[in-house]
C-alpha cells in the first residue's frame, strides 16, 4: 500500500506507473510465511572475536572455544574476502574495530526499540536522540571509521543514550537478546533467509543514516525517517525478525524511507542551487591549496568561506566532483578544479597533493606514511593517528587547516598537470580531460522537449543508467567495457564515484546529441542522486506518455558498500526493473532470497558485457 506520507510526494504517480510495480496482491504472495523456502542453510561456523581495548570491556558474542577459530567477521560490502572472515579487513578495519562496530549497533538498535515504544506511546523523541541514530549508524559504514579511540567515545554515548531512552519509554517488554556478532545472529536464527533479509535492512538502515546526517548537515529533518528508522530497529530487536515475510516487507519499507531521505537531501544541496552544467577543470592553478573528499556538501561551503579572503586554492576529489556545478559554490573564486579519480586511487593520488586532505565522509582508506600527517576529518569518519576537527559543523574550526596549506608547497606556475600518473595506481585511471557535471533532474527535464525530439529523429536509441560505487575489484571493469561498446545513439546517465568508469574514451566517442549541444554522458551527481535519475525517469514517461517500464532505459547499478543496499531497496520498493548489479552480489544473500530478488523483482547479476549488452539492446522496453 501508499503510505499516507507518501501520497504527497511528486514520486507517487511513478511508484503507480512503474512497469512490474509490487501490487497488493503481489505482495501478499510474498509475504505469506511458505511463499518462500526456509529450508534450513548451512551457517559458516567462523564465529566473531572479542579482543578487548584496555579498560574496555565487550559482550563476549560467541562461546570461549569457538572464538579461537577466528579473529572477526564482516561481510558488509562487496570487497569482502578470506580475511574478512579471519583476521583483518579488506578495508584494513582491525579485529577490535570490526567488533567495537557490532557492539555500537546493537546499542542503537536497542535505543531504536525504546524510542519506538515511547514514539507509539505519544513521547517527544528528544532531538540528540535522533541525531544520533544518525551518526552512530553511519560511522559503522564501511570506509568511514576505524579509530577505536573514536568508537569507545561513541559506544560511551550509546549506552548512555540507552539508558535514555529507555527511562523515556517506561515500562515495556525489553528487547530480545541477540549476538551483537553478525554470525552469531546467523547461528541463532530460527529462519536463514528471514536472517539473510534482515542483514540486508541493518546495510539498507546504514545508508539510510548516512544521507540523512548528511541532509541533516544543512539543517533539514524528516520526522517520518526517525519514525521509520527507530520502528526498523525495533524491529530486529524482536522475535519478529525470524519471520520472513515481516523482514521482506521492513526491506521494501526501508526503501520507502531512502526515497524520502534522498529527496530530502536534493532539497538540502538545492540550497546551493539549482546544478547546472558545468565545465570542471582538471589541472593545477599555482597557489596554496586544500583537498577536499567524501560527500558532504555543507562541510565544502563553509571551507570555501574561509579559504576566499585568503585566497587558497580548494580541489575536489572523489565524489566531491558534483559540488562544481551548484551556483552557490563555484560562485567562489577559490574552488579550483577537480583532482583525482575515485575513492580507490587515493593511496596513490594523495601522496602528490601539495597541501592538507579533508575527508568529509566516506570513502577513507588507511593513510600512507608519505601524507597521513596532512590528512583530517569531519564528521563520523576517523582513522588512527589522523586529526580529527569535529563531528559536527558548528564544532569545527578550520584554522588547523588553513594553516597547514599556508605552510605547505601549493601548486606552481611550473606545474602544468598533476603529479600523479594517472593510469598506475588502483582502479580506473583518472580522467585527463575536464569533466562536464550538472545534469540533474532540473537541467535534463528542462531540455526535455530536445531529448524527447532526439528520441522521435532516432538520434537516441536507448538510456543506460550506468553509476553507482567504484572500488579495486577487477570485475569492476565490466561497466568501463560496457561504456565503450554502447552504441553510438546511447544516452548514459552515470551517478556516484561509478562515473569515472565511463571512461574518457567513451565520452569522447559518444560526443553529443546531433547539434544540439548537449552531450551523450550526462552526470547526474552524487550516489544519493539517484533520485535524480527517477525523476528523469518520470519526466521523460510522461513526455512519450508512456509507461517507465516501456522507456528504453537500462539499469546497471556497481554496488560496493552500504548506500548502495539503500538505494537497491528504493529501486526494489518502487518496482523498477530489470536491475543489473554487479561486480558481484552481496554475500549476506541466501540462496532462496536471491531467487525471491531475481523472479520476483527483476534484479540480475552482471555477466559477461556483450552477452548483457545484447540482450540490453534487444527489449523494446526497459531491459
Amino acid at each position: 500500500h501508499l503510505h499516507s506520507e507518501f501520497r504527497s510526494s511528486p514520486l507517487t504517480m511513478l511508484r503507480l506507473r512503474c512497469a512490474g510495480a509490487l501490487r497488493q496482491e503481489t505482495i501478499s504472495k510474498l509475504l505469506r510465511v511458505g511463499a518462500v523456502s526456509t529450508r534450513k542453510m548451512s551457517v559458516a561456523a567462523q564465529p566473531g572475536f572479542v579482543q578487548p581495548a584496555n579498560g574496555f570491556q565487550y559482550v563476549t558474542p560467541m562461546p570461549e572455544p569457538e572464538m579461537k577459530t577466528s579473529k572477526m567477521f564482516c561481510a558488509q560490502c562487496s570487497q569482502h574476502s578470506v580475511d574478512c572472515k579471519k583476521s583483518i579487513g579488506d578495508c584494513r578495519k582491525t579485529p577490535e574495530v570490526a567488533n567495537m562496530q557490532d557492539v555500537l549497533v546493537k546499542e542503537v538498535k536497542e535505543m531504536g526499540y525504546y524510542l519506538h515504544h515511547a514514539r507509539l506511546a505519544g513521547k517527544q523523541i528528544p532531538d540528540h536522540l535522533n541525531r544520533f541514530t544518525l551518526s552512530g549508524m553511519f560511522t559503522t559504514l564501511t570506509n568511514v571509521n576505524n579509530d577505536p579511540v573514536r568508537f569507545k567515545s561513541y559506544i560511551g554515548k550509546a549506552q548512555k543514550y540507552l539508558m535514555e531512552a529507555k527511562a523515556l519509554c517506561g515500562p515495556v517488554a525489553a528487547p530480545s537478546p541477540t549476538d551483537a556478532s553478525v554470525l552469531g545472529q546467523r547461528a541463532k536464527t530460527t529462519d536463514p533467509n528471514a536472517s539473510s533479509l534482515c542483514e540486508m535492512l541493518i546495510y539498507g538502515i546504514k545508508g539510510v543514516c548516512a544521507y540523512a546526517d548528511h541532509a541533516y548537515m544543512f539543517g533539514k529533518e524528516d520526522p517520518r525517517i526517525y519514525a521509520y528508522l527507530h520502528e526498523a530497529l525495533a524491529f530486529l530487536s524482536s522475535p519478529a525478525r525470524d519471520d520472513l515475510g515481516q523482514a521482506l516487507q521492513m526491506c521494501l519499507r526501508c526503501g520507502e524511507a531512502n526515497l524520502w531521505t534522498m529527496e530530502l537531501l536534493s532539497e538540502s544541496n538545492a540550497t546551493l542551487g539549482k546544478q547546472e552544467p558545468t565545465k570542471v577543470p582538471v589541472s593545477p592553478t599555482p597557489g596554496k591549496c586544500i583537498l577536499v573528499s567524501g560527500h558532504d556538501l555543507a562541510f565544502l561551503e563553509s571551507l570555501l568561506k574561509a579559504c576566499q579572503p585568503l585566497g587558497i586554492k580548494v580541489y575536489t576529489h572523489g565524489e566531491m566532483l558534483p559540488a562544481h556545478a551548484y551556483p552557490k559554490l563555484k560562485a567562489f573564486g577559490c574552488l579550483a578544479g577537480h583532482y583525482g579519480g575515485a575513492w580507490n586511487r587515493q593511496a596513490h593520488e594523495f601522496a602528490h597533493f601539495p597541501g592538507p586532505i579533508v575527508l568529509t565522509s566516506n570513502c577513507l582508506t588507511q593513510p600512507a606514511k608519505a601524507y597521513q600527517a596532512r590528512v583530517y576529518t569531519a564528521g563520523p569518519v576517523g582513522w588512527p593517528g589522523v586529526q580529527h576537527l569535529g563531528d559536527t559543523l558548528d564544532a569545527i574550526q578550520w584554522t588547523k587547516v588553513l594553516d597547514a596549506a599556508a605552510a605547505s608547497p601549493g601548486f606552481t606556475a611550473a606545474d602544468t598537470k598533476f603529479a600523479y600518473d594517472g593510469v598506475s595506481g588502483k582502479g580506473q585511471p583518472s580522467p585527463t580531460k575536464p569533466q562536464m557535471v550538472g545534469f540533474g533532474h532540473d537541467a535534463v527535464l528542462g531540455a526535455a522537449a530536445t531529448v524527447l525530439g532526439g528520441i522521435q529523429a532516432g538520434a537516441i536509441s536507448r538510456f543506460f543508467l550506468i553509476g553507482g560505487c567504484d572500488g579495486d575489484a577487477a570485475g569492476r571493469n565490466y561497466f568501463t567495457e560496457l561504456s565503450e561498446k554502447l552504441p553510438p545513439t546511447s544516452v548514459v546517465l552515470t551517478l556516484g564515484c561509478g562515473k569515472f568508469r565511463v571512461s574518457d574514451d567513451a565520452r569522447e566517442r559518444l560526443g553529443n546529441v546531433g547539434d544540439t549541444g548537449i552531450p551523450r554522458v550526462l552526470d547526474l551527481g552524487q550516489c544519493n542522486d539517484t533520485y535524480s535519475a527517477i525523476r528523469i525517469a518520470l519526466g521523460l514517461a510522461d513526455a512519450l506518455k508512456c509507461k517507465v517500464s516501456d522507456l528504453p532505459l537500462s539499469i546497471v547499478l556497481s554496488w560496493y558498500e552500504q548506500k548502495a543496499i539503500a538505494v537497491l531497496l528504493t529501486c526494489l520498493h518502487l518496482g523498477l526493473k530489470p536491475i543489473r548489479i554487479g561486480p558481484v552480489l552481496p554475500a549476506f544473500v541466501t540462496k532462496d532470497v536471491l531467487d525471491v530478488l531475481v523472479k520476483q523483482f527483476g534484479v540480475i547479476a552482471t555477466g559477461d558485457v556483450d552477452a548483457d549488452l545484447k540482450q540490453m539492446l534487444a527489449a523494446s522496453g526497459a531491459s
